[in-house]
């Protein structure tokens, strides 16, 4: 039994079961002796195999369709308004329309949130529901996939969730649209052509826009995607600071500042956890940790370059004075009038015109995205491992070629010997002509050794080391997902909720008796003074909740900008094995025109 059963079983209890026998098309449908729209009838009609009062999930499911909203808001409905039979009646249709109804006026599509609002349900829209009335195997027409709940695991999938929906969950990564598009006519009759141009006749005619595509309002300097372009250069500083206890100290320069300072990892951390407070909601660079020192200046570069590439961490004020102020950070912090409080976002100024159901569409794939995320981390982890075993074995290859060309180098004097003939122990013209060759072939394998360590080092220096920033990348999208995770308000938001309704009706109870006894008096005093409480805390709530969301839907198309990158590193990296292998490709060829001259004749060696 699901978490959900008693409510279901009270919900179900509202709605009218008709008889399972009943052939009536548009059947009477009410809660609490409301009638429904005739829009329930009609779906349920057109959403039935071939009578008999029930419906398939994948029916519904290609049925809710035509609700405009995303394929996991609907897919979600579907589940929860399954009961786990093969079918499900009228009344469990009509509960799912009616969280339907809730999801398109942006209210939460639950079990709670329909038993809340039964007696004002709005009116789901299913425009072109109708269309289906007219094929009687509406379920086996339906092409392979479609209406399925199993759906790609990925959500950046650019396929249209159905008729009138964004154009994919991705909505906010840089091209995102409320319009119906072409795909959406896949889900109608093959044989309804009239009714697929009516229907395309009729969403034409929507407000405007709805067909308006939109491009989240992030900054769109180009300098952030290059991520292969350093403005910093750190090397440790020949003078360790402090008195008893030292501590290595990192000279930074910086070309945008044209500024000197010295740090040390202590400041570096400061100014990480400073970043994490003040911007909690936006993407920043990763502190490398404080061991492995061998390899913590290339880490300090990288989060210091990352830094300055992103514009609004390159106008912080703290960060300016990180990079340009000679003091030591410690007395800057000290005399500094430091903002650590987090920042204000202005929702509407950071979206545009960019609508808000699309910000919430977005946002209600939060645990999608974030899988999507953990898959990124995964995959780019698995090539960077594979490019510096690359790196290794390249080494390793140049080394043993090396060992090789040094046994190609012959001594050619021949020793003398005490005894014997001394014919066999004098030179023959071949053999002084293959230890010359030899000698030749060697310096030929040395080359070839020298190239492949080169491109093992630049393996690991450069191709891993772009991946390595966007591995980065997504390891800040993920932090900062887990931090909006943890600061989220919808559960705050939800207990105030309760906590104002709860109150509200005491206080009815209190006013409705007359007159108000003077005991009750003081009651309804302090119940308004709870009521004012709660408003305002209820505001600034559903303004942090906003923020929250706004944000992720920007960062989350900032972050999908990152992968221009990929063109970069690409390229670079396959210029450089063409590079490579035609490098090696001549340094064999000359030693296969050394390795043809060798002798041939046997005879030659004893003559």
């Amino acid at each position: 039994m699901s978490r959900y059963a008693d409510t279901f079983a009270s919900l179900l209890s509202v709605f009218t079961k008709l008889p399972s026998n009943c052939n009536d098309t548009t059947p009477a449908v009410s809660v609490d002796n409301v009638a429904l729209p005739v829009v329930y009838a009609v779906a349920f009609s057109a959403a039935q195999k071939a009578g008999g009062g029930r419906v398939t999930r994948d029916a519904l499911q290609q049925t809710l369709e035509f609700s405009g909203l995303p394929r996991h808001v609907t897919g979600q409905i579907v589940l929860t308004a399954d009961t786990g039979a093969d079918s499900l009646a009228q009344r469990d249709f009509n509960l799912a329309l009616a969280m339907v109804a809730l999801a398109q006026k942006n209210m939460s599509p639950t079990l709670e949130s329909v038993m809340f609002h039964k007696e004002d349900l709005p009116v789901p829209e299913l425009d072109g529901v109708e269309t289906l009335i007219s094929s009687s195997n509406m379920h086996s027409s339906m092409p392979p996939g479609r209406g399925r709940l199993d759906a790609p695991d990925d959500p950046w999938s650019s396929a249209s969730a159905g008729p009138g929906a964004v154009a994919s969950s991705t909505a906010a990564l840089g091209s995102m649209s409320l319009a119906t598009n072409g795909t959406e006519t896949a889900s109608l009759p093959a044989n309804a052509d009239s009714t697929k141009k009516e229907h395309q006749q009729r969403t034409a005619g929507k407000d405007s826009s709805a067909s308006q595509t939109f491009v989240p309002g992030i900054n769109m300097d180009e300098l952030q995607w290059k991520l292969d372009k350093e403005d910093v250069s750190i090397k440790e500083s020949a003078e360790r600071g402090g008195i008893v206890f030292k501590h290595t100290n990192y000279e930074i320069s910086t070309r945008s500042f044209s500024s000197m300072v010295v740090r040390r990892y202590r400041d570096f951390d400061w100014i990480s956890n400073y970043l994490v407070t003040r911007y909690p909601y936006r993407m920043h660079a990763n502190i490398p940790p404080k061991g492995f020192p061998d390899n913590r200046i290339k880490g300090l570069t990288r989060f210091a370059s990352a830094i300055l590439r992103i514009p609004f961490l390159r106008r912080d004020a703290l960060v300016i004075q990180f990079f340009t102020n000679t003091d030591e950070f410690g007395h800057v912090l000290k005399v500094g009038n430091l903002d650590m409080e987090a920042e204000d976002i202005d929702v509407e100024d950071e979206l545009g015109s960019t609508p808000w159901p699309e910000v919430q569409q977005t946002y209600a794939a939060f645990d999608d995205f974030y899988a999507q995320v953990a898959r990124d981390e995964e995959r780019y982890r698995t090539q960077i491992t594979s490019l510096e075993k690359i790196a290794r074995y390249k080494q390793a290859i140049g080394d043993e070629l090396n060992v090789y060309s040094d046994t190609m180098r012959l001594i050619n004097a021949p020793r003398e010997s005490v005894s014997g003939s001394r014919k066999f122990h004098v030179q023959a013209a071949s053999k002084r002509t293959l230890d010359s060759n030899l000698n030749e072939l060697s310096m030929s394998f040395s080359d070839a050794s020298l190239l492949e360590k080169a491109h093992g080092e630049v393996q690991k220096t450069i191709s891993a080391e772009y991946l390595r920033r966007v591995y980065d990348v997504v390891i800040s999208m993920k932090l900062m997902m887990d931090r909006m995770r943890r600061m989220e308000k919808r559960k705050d938001i939800q207990r105030v909720c309760e906590r104002n309704d709860a109150n509200r009706k005491a206080m009815a109870q209190l006013n409705g008796e007359s007159p108000v006894p003077d005991s009750d008096r003081s009651s309804i005093d302090r119940l308004e003074r709870l009521l004012r409480e709660d408003a305002a805390e209820l505001q600034l709530l559903n303004h942090e909740q906003r923020c929250i969301e706004a944000r992720f839907y920007l960062e989350l198309a900032r972050y999908k900008c990152y992968e221009s990158f990929l063109q970069t590193h690409y390229h670079g990296y396959i210029e450089e094995q063409i590079k490579h292998h035609t490098m090696t490709l001549n340094a064999w060829k000359q030693a296969l025109s050394t390795a043809d001259d060798l002798p041939t004749d046997p005879l030659g060696f004893i003559s």
